[in-house]
């Protein structure tokens, strides 16, 4: 699809890193306005409202893996995990990232 606003391409969409909130929150709404749609569209095809699919965007910890998963699959975003490099933290309290 493409978005005659900003000239975007879903297509053209290069794969996006995924390491912090902020860049989910970055990317969500950078897929929905590239795909057209607004937050009230996008929330009636997930059976969301748009007030909830702004919380999302605005701060996507609020989301369960659910709702994620059914926002990504309307927004034709695949999540692929993959192992990082370097190895991850050797113990369970260490942490790399601010989930």
């Amino acid at each position: 699809m493409f978005n005659a606003v900003k000239g975007i391409s879903c297509d053209d969409m290069k794969p996006l890193w995924l390491q912090t909130p902020v860049q989910l929150s970055n990317h969500l709404r950078s897929f929905r306005r590239a795909r057209g749609l607004t937050q009230a569209a996008l929330g009636e095809l997930i059976g969301l409202d748009q007030t909830r699919i702004a919380k999302i965007e605005r701060d996507p910890r609020l989301v369960s893996v659910g709702q994620l998963l059914k926002l990504l699959a309307v927004l034709h975003v695949r999540v692929l995990l993959e192992p990082a490099t370097p190895k991850p933290p050797s113990s369970v309290g260490e942490r790399t990232t601010d989930w």
